[in-house]
């Protein structure tokens, strides 16, 4: 495992994080808890030490297991978490009816406090979950972030931001230096606008943790036609439209895992946010221990060549379309130098033969 630090807080990361919202899904059943400890345990074993959940994941329970499974070796890992929803006095949604928000200064002490409480007794970054502009105007606001760092219970605050934020709501947070880290979601296939607000942090002099690197498991290479998703399943809302053109995208990008390349397409997925400018993590939830090792796996692997980021750059402007089969004499990149190191060797040998 590999590590990158968080500008000016003194926290380290490692450059693959664990994404623990899984365990609110209930997956494994009544033991649902200690096999998510064990596989939180064989994740600090392999080298990953970020560890992230949500207050309202399970309603606090993702947390607790965090705070269960990491007593007693708090610090060896760095706990993120996010606030602001007010999960606790919802009333039933209606399906497609957001949640409801409290950034009130006292709603955001209180939220933090009890996470922390769940967590340990310390959150090491804070992120305020899809906050309203007037909220991150707040002066009120910002003395209680500033009053929670200085009472122990918050190392460093952040800003999760909203997939199909514009690139201007991350300047705006830039601009204020207020938040070493902002969280924003950045994969090859939904690469806007991540990649563009982390380039930004990076030259400010902040960063940002990654999530969404798979697309909703797109970019982990298990998807057909055919895959359906049980009620419950967060994934349930994936219509067969979205799929079959997310199938669509994903096989322009077969030459990441071709035959003969080190990468599978989850592994791949991973490296390419890796390279962007400005990322110090890559979140991405962890079920089993066949995907935690296929992804921590993938910070050993060689980094995806010049040639491979510049082909998929191409694809991302092209919004995906095929590639131009090759012409009977073309090559791809790399194999004309193959054949002519071959036909030197045979020259080679052909002159040993005669000699």
């Amino acid at each position: 495992m590999r590590y990158r630090e968080i500008p000016g807080t003194g926290i380290r990361v490692s450059e693959v994080a664990f994404g623990a919202e899984p365990f609110a899904i209930g997956w494994w059943g009544d033991d649902g808890d200690d096999e998510a400890v064990r596989l939180l345990h064989a994740a600090l074993d392999r080298g990953i030490t970020l560890f992230d959940a949500s207050d309202r994941d399970g309603e606090g329970r993702v947390q607790q297991v965090l705070g269960r499974a990491f007593a007693g070796r708090r610090d060896r890992v760095v706990l993120a978490t996010r606030v602001g929803y007010a999960w606790q006095d919802a009333e039933p949604r209606k399906p497609g009816r957001p949640m409801p928000q409290d950034f009130r200064p006292d709603a955001i002490r209180a939220a933090v406090r009890a996470s922390a409480e769940r967590m340990g007794g310390m959150i090491d970054i804070c992120e305020l979950h899809h906050p309203p502009r007037r909220a991150l105007a707040d002066d009120a606001l910002a003395q209680a972030m500033d009053e929670l760092v200085a009472e122990g219970t918050v190392r460093a605050f952040g800003v999760a931001i909203p997939a199909g934020a514009r690139p201007g709501d991350g300047r705006r947070l830039i601009r204020q230096k207020r938040f070493p880290v902002l969280d924003v979601e950045l994969g090859m296939l939904g690469h806007d606008p991540g990649a563009e607000i982390a380039g930004l942090a990076q030259a400010a002099g902040s960063c940002v943790i990654a999530r969404g690197a798979h697309c909703r498991g797109l970019l982990e290479g298990k998807y057909s036609r055919e895959t359906t998703f049980p009620p419950g399943d967060p994934r349930a809302d994936i219509t067969r439209e979205w799929l079959e053109e997310g199938l669509r995208r994903v096989g322009t990008l077969d030459f990441l895992h071709a035959a003969g390349r080190p990468w599978s397409l989850g592994q791949a997925a991973i490296l390419w946010v890796l390279s962007r400018p400005g990322v110090a993590s890559v979140v991405t939830p962890i079920h089993s221990e066949e995907q935690l090792d296929e992804f921590a796996r993938a910070i050993d692997l060689p980094p995806l060549s010049d040639d491979d980021l510049a082909r998929v750059e191409a694809l991302i402007e092209s919004d995906f379309q095929p590639e131009p089969e090759a012409e009977a004499g073309d090559t791809e990149p790399g194999e004309a130098d193959a054949a002519d190191a071959e036909a030197g060797d045979a020259e080679a040998v052909g002159a040993t033969a005669a000699a």
